[in-house]
Formats: structure tokens, C-alpha cells, sequence
């Protein structure tokens, strides 16, 4: 009888050759596989620095405005607005339109904040683009004034971005912002919702200051920056067109006018809110022609909002919270909100 010992040992044997092979080359085979896998990752750039996730920039907004809320003075409203938006960009400049110049005030994140003395052309380049649009504006930094870049250092990408400071429909000021010398993204949005903020806040200042002229006697009137007077002789600027759908105001008493206006400023603060916090929605919604359907309970809720102050004024009907959305949102085509939309 054959020893079956004998039979098994010489089994394993043959068994562990075959199987050592085998895993050798599976082995083999393995590693070039993962190799083939890694290989375009290895070649990719080295990632950005991470962008401050949603709860951080939410954070940051809520403690600006709150800063700006509290404060009654211009200029403790403006440095206000300086320190918030220094969150979001490396260097911010608060420049006052003196008629055709523009005079330094404050600013934050440059290697001489104390930019008094600086006085630029406001009749040239991105300067004049920006008070002329009443938008913000992004522009080679070079464009906006070469001497004061000189002084101060041009930002390492080479770009800038504007922000007029419209208060009572006149460019009060302009809000300069770069990435200095690193190479850190800003953030317009934020700065956008900041800047239209204060324009507000700043209104509301000047009506109380209005009601009570003595309530700001402590406080120099060039501390903070007034919306200069236009010469005598110098054209009223044409009236802006108005986004479609939108009464025309011209012929409205001057206090209604400014109630239309204010409504109007409003509504894009709220609207610019929800275009900030919910991007990758705007962008989805376009893409699908559903901004609504992806949106709907934000642009509930802010309607809501505008509708509280508004709804029982003589503007009510002038409807600039839907306008805004169509502009803001669907990029001025009211298709790509979607046929839900209620308007």
C-alpha cells in the first residue's frame, strides 16, 4: 500500500512551486498596475491652497456685519468695512472721488496703510471704467495707477479688482483690492455683499445724522468720506438704463424716486446673498434651466424679507426682488430659472 504521507508531501511541493511562480508574477503585474494608476497623479501641479469652506466665509461675513451694523460714524463704518474685507483679500484701499480725483483714506495689508496722502487721476483706466459702470470691476492692477504701485508694491498675479461705493446713486468712493504678493485668491463675492452692505448702512447713517445735525459733532466731517459735489457746470450724468420689466421713475417725485432706488439696492443685497452662499447651485440650476427648483427656498426666504419692508410701499409693484433674480442669478435670462419660477 502506497504511504499516503509520501503522496501529500510531494503534492505540497509541486503545489508550492506552481503557487510561488504564480504569485511572483501576479506580483509583477500588480505594481506596474498601480504604477500605470499613479502615474497622472504624480504629473499634476501640486494643489492651491485650500479656499475656506462655507461655514469659515459665513463666519467672517456675520462678524463684519455686525461690526458695520454697530457702528453710526462714517468712519468707524468704513474702517469697519476696510477689516472685514481684509478677510478676503491680501490688500484692500479705501480711496474717497473728490470730483475728477481720487484721495487716499485707509487701508489694510499694504507695507504703508496710512495712504492719506495719496491723490490719483479718477478720469483715467479701471478707475474711471468703475465709476462710470457702478459695478465692480477687475483689471490688470497696472490700469488702475502705476505710480501708486510703484509705492506700494504690484500684487504678484498682476490683478485688481474695484468696488464703487455708491451712497445716495453717487460713487462716494472706490474700495481697491489685490492678493499682494502671495499668490491667494480674493473673494469679490464677499466683497460685493460687504461693499452693497455698507452703502446702506451708510445711508441710513447720513438720514439719522440728517434728523439730528448735532449728533455727529464729534466727529470731523473729513474723517470719513462724503459723496463729493459735482461742478455747476459739469452734465448730470444720464440716467441708467433700467433692467427689463422695470418702471421707468423719471417722472416720480424726488422722495419716491429714492424709495425705488432703495428698494432696488436692497433687493441686490439679498439677491448677491444668495448667489454667495449657494454657487454650485446657481451653476447646476443654469446648466439644468432649474435655477428655481435648486434655489427655491433661499429665494423664498429673501422675497420674504424684501417683501416685509416693501410690500406696502409705493414700490411693491415695481417687483425688483424678481428683476434681481433674473439679472443676478439667470445671468438677465429668466428662461434659465425654470417655468416654476413665479416671478
Amino acid at each position: 500500500m502506497t504511504d499516503s504521507g509520501h503522496f501529500r508531501s510531494a503534492i505540497e511541493r509541486a503545489v508550492s512551486q506552481r503557487l510561488s511562480n504564480h504569485v511572483e508574477r501576479f506580483r509583477s503585474d500588480l505594481v506596474d498596475q498601480i504604477v500605470h494608476e499613479i502615474e497622472p497623479l504624480i504629473a499634476q501641479p501640486e494643489p492651491t491652497p485650500a479656499q475656506p469652506d462655507a461655514s469659515d466665509v459665513t463666519a467672517r461675513l456675520s462678524a463684519a456685519f455686525g461690526a458695520i451694523h454697530q457702528s453710526a460714524a462714517q468712519s468707524d463704518i468704513l474702517n469697519a468695512l476696510l477689516d472685514g474685507c481684509a478677510h478676503f483679500a491680501a490688500r484692500v484701499a479705501l480711496f474717497v472721488v473728490r470730483g475728477e480725483a481720487l484721495a487716499g483714506w485707509q487701508a489694510r495689508g499694504f507695507n504703508d496703510n496710512n495712504i492719506r496722502g495719496a491723490g490719483l487721476d479718477a478720469t483715467k483706466g479701471s478707475a474711471a471704467q468703475a465709476i462710470q459702470l457702478r459695478q465692480h470691476l477687475s483689471a490688470p492692477a497696472n490700469d488702475f495707477d502705476a505710480a501708486f504701485l510703484q509705492k506700494q508694491g504690484a500684487p504678484a498675479n498682476g490683478a485688481s479688482t474695484l468696488f464703487p461705493l455708491v451712497v445716495k446713486d453717487k460713487v462716494a468712493a472706490l474700495l481697491y483690492c489685490d492678493s499682494g504678493a502671495a499668490h491667494a485668491n480674493s473673494d469679490n463675492a464677499a466683497i460685493g455683499v460687504l461693499t452693497s452692505y455698507t452703502c446702506l448702512w451708510l445711508e441710513h447713517a447720513a438720514t439719522k445724522k440728517s434728523a439730528s445735525p448735532s449728533s455727529e459733532a464729534h466727529h470731523p466731517a473729513e474723517a470719513a468720506p462724503e459723496p463729493a459735489p459735482q461742478p455747476a457746470a459739469a452734465p448730470a450724468p444720464a440716467a441708467a438704463p433700467s433692467h427689463a420689466g422695470e418702471p421707468s421713475i423719471d417722472h416720480l417725485p424726488a422722495e419716491e424716486q429714492e424709495l425705488h432706488k432703495k428698494a432696488k439696492r436692497f433687493a441686490k443685497l439679498l439677491v448677491d446673498e444668495i448667489k454667495l452662499y449657494n454657487q454650485a447651485k446657481v451653476t447646476e440650476g443654469r446648466q439644468n434651466r432649474a435655477i428655481y427648483k435648486f434655489l427655491r427656498e433661499d429665494i423664498e426666504k429673501s422675497r420674504a424679507t424684501y417683501d416685509k419692508r416693501y410690500s406696502s410701499t409705493p414700490v411693491a409693484s415695481a417687483n425688483y426682488f424678481s428683476a434681481e433674480v433674473i439679472r443676478i442669478l439667470a445671468d438677465n435670462d429668466a428662461s434659465l430659472l425654470g417655468s416654476d419660477f413665479p416671478g
